[in-house]
This record gives C-alpha cells, structure tokens and sequence, in this order.
C-alpha cells in the first residue's frame, strides 16, 4: 500500500499539475511500480504457506532496487532542481528532447524506458505466477477442508480481471508521450480509477481472508489418544507407524481396513454436519493420518475432500426435503442442517451433484408445494 501510495502521488503529481510533488517522488517512482506486483505475490504466497516467507523473497524486488539506485543516482545526486525540471519538461513532458542535452539526461530517458518495459514484462509474469500459486491452493484446500467459504482465494480470481484492465491501460497511457496524455483527462485518469479500484478490492477481500493453517502431517500420539471422541473404533498396529509419516518422504499405502472404518464412520457419526469439518478432524477421530484419509479420498473415491463431505450433505439435505417433518422449512434452514456454511454455497454443491437447483428438487416432489 505504501508503494501504490507513491505511485498514486506520481499520478497526481504529472497530472493534477503538482510538479513539484512530481519532482520530488518521480526517481522512487521506478521501485514502487516495479515491485508493486511482486509484492501483491508474496502477499498471495504468505497466505497460501507462510512457511515459505524467507529472505530469499527479496530477490523478487532486485531489478526495482537497480533502478531505483540508477534513478536516484542520476536524478538525486548527479542533477540539481533547475536540471530536474528541465529533465520534466524537456524529456518526459516534450516527445523531441534536445540532442545536445548532457548524457545523464539522456542516460536517465534510457531508464525511464526500460522501467516502463520491465514494468510490462513483470506485471504479466507475476499476473500468472499468482494465478498459479491460487489454482495450486485451491487444489490443496479442496483436499483438507469441507467448506470453503474464507478459505478460498478466488477473490483473487475475481479482481485479475481489474488488474489486467490496469496493466493494459497504465501501459497505454505510459507508452504515449506524457504531455500528450496531459491533454486528454480520459486518458490520464482511467489507469488510475482503475488500479485503485484493484488496491480497494485488494484491502477489502484480504481483510475478510480467514488465516489457512495446514498442521503438520504427522499425528500427535497424545492428541489422538486424549482427545479423539471415536475411541471404540477399533485401530490397527499399522496406524501407529503413520506417526512417523509424511507426505513429503514417502507415499504411504493406503491401509486396506481403512475404506471400511471410514465409511462406518460417516454413517455413525455424521460428521458432515459440522460446517466447519476438516481432513484432520477425521483423521484425529480415526486414530490415523490425514495423509491416508486424503489419499483413500482422492484413489478410491476420485473425488476431493470437500466434494465428498459434500455429497453427504447434499444427500441430507434431500432427505429433509421429502421428510414430512421437516419438508416446509425453508432451504437456508435445511442447508444449515445439512452441513453448509452458507445457503449459496448449498446451491451451488446441490446443482453439481443434482444438475437441478433445491427449489426445483423440492417442487418435484409430491405434494411439496402444499
């Protein structure tokens, strides 16, 4: 936020005709829009896994560290304020500067130019690194929680159609000659209205973001043994080999008793009707590792977590639907009652599994309508 802030004040400086404000931000001008993305992708990145935030990151900022040191070489040290006005006006504001202008000049154009590359190149490359790194999460996410709902990052999906209407305009606009958007209004305010738009949406979906935790891969033998409220489920002597298990080291088989106590599991104790349930719930309750209920899962059932804790809420929900006790409640009630968070995500898991919406499911059924 404080790079878009400079870069905001660079926008209003060139122009709403507050040179000098222009003047004195314009050489960090080069680090701030060169960073502003990448920044946006480590924010992204210290979501998804903040185990991965490091040192190392900073390197993702070096080419707006060179630039900024060339710029505040060139611009700070080497020009004086009368030279630097006349770098504004001549060099970035006049589409033919002088020839016989002294080589820092020229030198600081030649930066100029390539910050306004490097911008372009970045912004499209880490455009599609964030993409990446959200489409992996939400296969992992997927795979550990049942509800998605504040754990998901397709908000970030969401405002990528922002970003890419910002970087095409800022683009446009930065590759005219300044003095040329200065005369057209439109032009110089729609990159802006547009990447503020994108830092709003960025502040008011991230604020709302729930932290993700993914715990550690091996089960903790106090834990399952103090807190699991399943302890007549028999366990086998291959579950306590699994505490020395991870994901990372090995692939483990997937224990053949393992489906059956699973399924009974379900059927006993329901526990798709906590909206909040996660792999490790179960996996706590099974005495086992989540690594082998998310492999069981995904192998032998073909489906994620979260769609299978689904497919028995959605089968609970239709079974309140024809229940003569419970068929006029309402369809938020009954979706709370099934296991869901929220009555939309209850309509959008009904018609994958059902092709049809609740309300249509229950106005096929005999006699629902009175």
């Amino acid at each position: 936020m404080g790079c878009a802030l400079l870069t905001f004040l660079s926008g209003i400086g060139i122009y709403g005709g507050a040179m000098e404000t222009y003047r004195i931000v314009y050489p960090y001008v080069f680090f701030t829009t060169l960073v502003l993305f990448p920044l946006f992708y480590i924010y992204i990145l210290q979501i998804v896994n903040p185990e991965k935030i490091s040192p190392k990151l900073l390197r993702h900022l070096i080419p707006g560290i060179l630039l900024v040191f060339t710029s505040f070489t060139l611009y700070v040290i080497m020009m004086n304020k009368a030279e630097q006005l006349f770098y504004i006006q001549e060099f970035l504001l006049s589409s033919n500067p002088p020839a016989d202008a002294h080589w820092k000049f020229h030198f600081m154009k030649k930066t100029d130019r390539l910050a306004k590359l490097l911008y372009i190149f970045f912004s499209v490359i880490y455009y599609i690194l964030t993409l990446r790194l959200v489409n992996r999460h939400q296969k992992r996410i997927e795979d550990y929680y049942s509800s998605l709902k504040g754990v998901s990052l397709s908000w970030v999906k969401v405002i990528s159609v922002v970003f890419v209407l910002a970087l095409f305009s800022g683009i446009s606009v930065h590759w005219f000659p300044r003095l040329n958007v200065l005369n057209s209004p439109f032009l110089s305010s729609v990159p802006f209205i547009l990447l503020g738009t994108f830092f709003a949406m960025v502040g008011n979906y991230s604020n709302r973001q729930a932290i993700i935790i993914f715990p550690s891969e091996k089960v903790d033998e106090s834990e399952t043994e103090g807190v699991s409220l399943k302890k007549e489920i028999p366990t086998e002597e291959i579950d306590r080999k699994i505490e020395t298990e991870t994901i990372e080291t090995e692939t483990p088989e997937i224990p053949p008793e393992l489906k059956e106590k699973l399924e009974n599991y379900i059927r006993e104790y329901r526990p798709f009707l906590n909206p909040e349930l996660k792999i490790w719930d179960i996996a706590r309750d099974l005495n086992t590792n989540r690594t082998y209920i998310s492999r069981l899962i995904n192998h032998i059932y073909g489906q994620r977590f979260s769609t299978f804790i689904n497919f028995y809420r959605i089968e609970e929900s239709k079974r309140l639907m024809t229940d003569p006790g419970t068929q006029n409640y309402s369809l938020t009630v009954l979706a709370s009652m099934s296991g869901f968070l929220n009555y939309s995500s209850f309509v959008r898991a009904f018609k994958t599994f059902e092709n049809i919406t609740p309300n249509e499911f229950r106005q096929s059924i005999p006699d629902a309508h009175q």
